[in-house]
């Protein structure tokens, strides 16, 4: 993990040890899989939030067991005018802002939602051109944003092998799911999937262009010797 994941991962767990809620910043897929995954060997609760079911940065947050959810206050500063990508990324570096206080870009006919914290930065609302455009800044409630919801899928499965589950998770055929992990977009926890890579109850699944799922519960063997198990699957848009 990159050295300010681990100084996160030292922040969370030393808040949710001492009864404290705690969160990193925003973090891209596999940094934030991995410190997901790590919280969960050193026994802290953690949850991950980025303003939308399927969104691809998120914030991570670290709690004690005595309560039982902490999502970060996230909020959606819409700049009319804008178009998403890099030119809108490097405007906002320039302004100041953190990468951390980033989340997603979701691209709209006029213009471009960044989701970040609440309240806003400052110098997010002082972002009054992009690659010499002029753009107008305004809030706008998170929950607004498109995203598909989480849902939980059942399945019967011959092994716990990530393009079978893959395949189940999102709609789509074995070989489908393979070839992306053979391109090395999809990761376990943060790390890249091998051709034959397994997930366990509790890991974390990032599919790049289909979305994540976590496999929230494997629930033994049928007569025949297959798995029983429910997985939390959260689409791209």
């Amino acid at each position: 993990m990159p050295e300010d994941v681990d100084a996160q991962f030292a922040a969370l767990v030393g808040a949710a040890r001492g009864g404290r809620v705690a969160f990193s910043g925003f973090l891209e897929p596999a940094d934030a899989d991995a410190l997901i995954a790590r919280a969960h060997a050193a026994g802290v609760s953690v949850e991950a939030w980025g303003g939308y079911p399927g969104a691809r940065r998120r914030v991570v947050s670290g709690f004690p067991e005595e309560v039982p959810s902490a999502r970060p206050n996230l909020t959606g500063w819409y700049l009319a005018g804008a178009e998403g990508g890099s030119e809108l990324h490097a405007a906002l570096l320039q302004a100041g802002l953190e990468p951390g206080s980033l989340g997603d870009q979701v691209p709209h006919q006029d213009g471009v939602t960044l989701v970040t914290f609440s309240p806003v930065d400052a110098r997010l609302k002082g972002v009054t051109h992009v690659a010499g455009r002029p753009v107008t800044g305004s809030e706008v409630p998170v929950e607004l944003l498109a995203g598909a919801a989480e849902r939980s899928v059942s399945a019967v499965v011959p092994s716990l092998r990530v393009d079978v589950l893959g395949a189940r998770a999102f709609g789509v055929s074995r070989s489908y799911f393979a070839k992306g992990v053979a391109a090395g977009r999809v990761t376990v926890n943060g790390a890249a999937a091998g051709k034959s890579a397994s997930a366990e109850e509790g890991d974390q699944v990032y599919a790049e262009g289909l979305g994540r799922f976590h496999v929230r519960s494997v629930e033994g063997q049928t007569r025949r010797g297959n798995l029983k198990v429910t997985l939390a699957v959260e689409k791209s848009q």
